[in-house]
């Protein structure tokens, strides 16, 4: 007999597509917070872009958040997409002080 508490509802037929275009829109602005984010820093785009990265980063965790719903993801995957969401955010910072230290370091010797 399985254990009635690990059983999760059923995935409606309905909601296929809107966690297949959730899922996808997770990998775009994804795609466009880490671009808009790497742009700043190298100089390509203008620092007043950086809060259209931010921007894409809350549609990101947005679209995350209806996809985990629609799925009906359980608390330990609910966390962890909290938790992967919030170091998507702070890698970027992350790359860039690293490669900021590296650089000073090389620089001034």
């Amino acid at each position: 007999m399985v254990d009635p508490s690990i059983l999760r509802p059923e995935i409606a037929l309905d909601d296929f597509l809107p966690i297949f275009v959730s899922s996808a829109l997770v990998l775009v602005f994804g795609g466009f917070y880490v671009g808009i984010y790497t742009a700043v820093k190298v100089g390509i785009l203008q620092k007043w872009t950086m809060p259209l990265a931010y921007l894409f980063w809350v549609l990101t965790s947005y679209c995350l958040y209806v996809m985990g719903s629609l799925m009906h993801v359980g608390d330990f995957t609910a966390k962890a997409l909290v938790v992967a969401m919030i170091g998507y955010l702070l890698l970027p910072h992350a790359v860039y002080y690293m490669q900021h230290q590296v650089h000073e370091e090389n620089e001034h010797v």
